[in-house]
């Protein structure tokens, strides 16, 4: 399944954020924990995307990259769980990925948020819960976002809230 929000502008990423709390509130409510796979270039959007995805859901959140720190965490609300928030942009091999853990998380409790994932693929491949969200610079001002998800039929409940995203054009 597939659903792309094309030529945003910084103030129109709300609606694809608010779609995808949708789909996030909802997985947790049915004690899924979906893990995000963001991909785009530096500078794509990744970050400021995440900020409003999960002000979406916690508005007091402060959100920030973690190119430096390789997750940070902020509390879902309403829930004792967080959202984590990985960059994996500065691993150089999976064996550095191994030692710090971080499947032991994924797909296992609140939301992962996953920037520059492929290095982790073989770990993420089986998580039952994936989607993925592409960023594409299409002008210093607009970006495409596009979501993808192998796994969303497997769950009706999510399902229909992407089907009727779909029957809208974005």
């Amino acid at each position: 399944m597939e659903i792309e929000f094309q030529n945003l502008r910084l103030e129109e990423l709300d609606k694809p954020a608010f779609f995808l709390a949708t789909l996030i509130e909802t997985s947790l409510k049915q004690n899924l924990f979906p893990v995000l796979l963001f991909t785009g270039s530096m500078g794509a959007g990744k970050t400021t995307f995440t900020s409003k995805l999960v002000k979406k859901i916690t508005p007091t959140a402060n959100v920030n990259s973690p190119t430096y720190t390789l997750i940070n965490q902020y509390p879902i609300s309403d829930r004792n769980d967080f959202f984590h928030h990985f960059d994996l942009h500065r691993l150089k091999s999976r064996q550095d990925l191994e030692e710090l853990g971080f499947e032991e998380i994924w797909g296992k409790s609140g939301v992962s948020i996953i920037e520059w994932w492929q290095i982790a693929n073989e770990e993420i491949r089986e998580l039952p819960l994936k989607i993925q969200v592409d960023f594409q610079i299409v002008s210093e001002e607009e970006r495409n976002i596009t979501f993808k998800s192998d796994d969303i039929d497997s769950y009706p409940i999510l399902k229909n809230i992407w089907d009727s995203l779909e029957r809208y054009p974005v």
